[in-house]
C-alpha cells in the first residue's frame, strides 16, 4: 500500500511539473547533465541516480549513498573550443540524510564585431550555480530530495545578475528490480534578475524515468522522458553491464525532435580501487 501511495505521488508530481513548465530559457546548458557514466547511458539516469552525480540527475538518489564521494567534469560542449561546461561536487551522508554541495559553470565566447564587420574583441557569457542538496528516505519504500541553487551570470560587457532555483526529486522502489524516478528541475520557472533591471526565465525541465535491475544489479536497463513545457522533449534509453568488478560497459540512444532524429552514446568505467 505504501508503494502505491508513493507511486501515485510521483505521478501527481510529474503532471504538476508539466503544467508549470514553459520551455528552456537561461542556463539551458545546465540541463544537459553531467558525468561520464550517466552521459554514456544516453542520459537515462533519473531512476538510477546512485553515484555522486545524483545531485543534478535526481537529488533523491543521495539518500541511497552510504559514503562520501567527490566528482567532477570538464568538457567542450560542441567541439568548437568556444563553449565549456564544468562541474565539481561532493556528497556525503549524515544520520538518515544525504547531503551534497556542488558548483556548475558554463561559458560561451565569440568574436565581438563592430558595424563595419571588424573584429574588435571577444565577447563571453559565463553562467554559474552553487547547488546545495538534501535527501532522505520516505516510508521506507521511497527517497525524496531537493536542490537549492544560487545562479550567477556575467558577460564581458560588465553586465551581471543572480537568482535562485529549486529542484525536487523522487525515487520509488517497486520491489527489488524496478525503480521509478522523477526530477522536476527549476520548479515554476525561476526568475533571474540582471543588475540593469531586466529579467530572464530559468525555465523548468521535468524528467520521469524507469530503471530495471537484473543479476544483482550487474545489468541495468533505464529509460527517461523529458518534458519541455507541455511538449514532449527528448527520450533517453540506456544500459549498463558490469562485466567484472573492475569493468562496466555502457551505451545509450537519445531520441529527439519527436523521434525524428537520434544519436548514440557509448562509454566504459574502470574501477581501480
Amino acid at each position: 500500500m505504501k508503494r502505491v501511495m508513493v507511486a501515485s505521488l510521483a505521478l501527481v508530481m510529474v503532471l504538476s511539473a508539466v503544467a508549470l513548465a514553459d520551455g528552456i530559457g537561461a542556463f539551458s546548458a545546465f540541463k544537459n547533465g553531467i558525468g561520464a557514466r550517466a552521459l554514456a547511458m544516453g542520459g537515462a539516469f533519473v531512476a538510477v541516480a546512485n553515484d555522486a552525480t545524483a545531485t543534478l540527475w535526481n537529488p533523491a538518489g543521495l539518500a541511497q549513498l552510504g559514503d562520501t564521494r567527490l566528482t567532477g567534469m570538464s568538457t567542450d560542449l560542441y567541439g568548437w573550443n568556444v563553449s565549456t561546461h564544468q562541474y565539481i561536487g561532493a556528497v556525503t551522508t549524515f544520520a538518515n540524510l544525504g547531503i551534497g554541495l556542488g558548483w556548475e559553470r558554463a561559458s560561451s565566447a565569440d568574436d565581438q564585431i563592430d558595424v563595419d564587420g571588424t573584429i574588435v574583441g571577444n565577447y563571453e557569457v559565463v553562467e554559474q550555480a552553487i547547488i546545495g542538496s538534501l535527501a532522505t528516505n520516505v516510508l521506507d519504500v521511497a527517497m525524496a530530495g531537493a536542490n537549492v541553487k544560487y545562479y550567477m551570470a556575467s558577460n564581458s560587457l560588465g553586465d551581471s545578475g543572480s537568482g535562485f532555483g529549486f529542484d525536487l526529486g523522487l525515487l520509488v522502489n517497486l520491489g527489488d528490480m524496478f525503480v521509478i524516478g522523477v526530477n522536476a528541475m527549476d520548479l515554476a520557472s525561476s526568475t533571474f534578475s540582471w543588475d540593469g533591471g531586466t529579467t530572464d526565465s530559468i525555465s523548468g525541465l521535468y524528467k520521469a524515468g524507469v530503471a530495471m535491475k537484473f543479476a544483482e544489479d550487474r545489468l541495468i536497463l533505464a529509460t527517461d522522458v523529458d518534458f519541455d513545457g507541455t511538449d514532449l522533449g527528448s527520450t533517453h534509453v540506456g544500459v549498463e553491464f558490469q562485466v567484472i568488478d573492475e569493468l562496466a560497459l555502457r551505451g545509450g540512444v537519445v531520441l529527439i525532435d519527436n523521434f525524428q532524429d537520434y544519436y548514440f552514446t557509448v562509454g566504459a568505467g574502470i574501477n581501480v580501487a
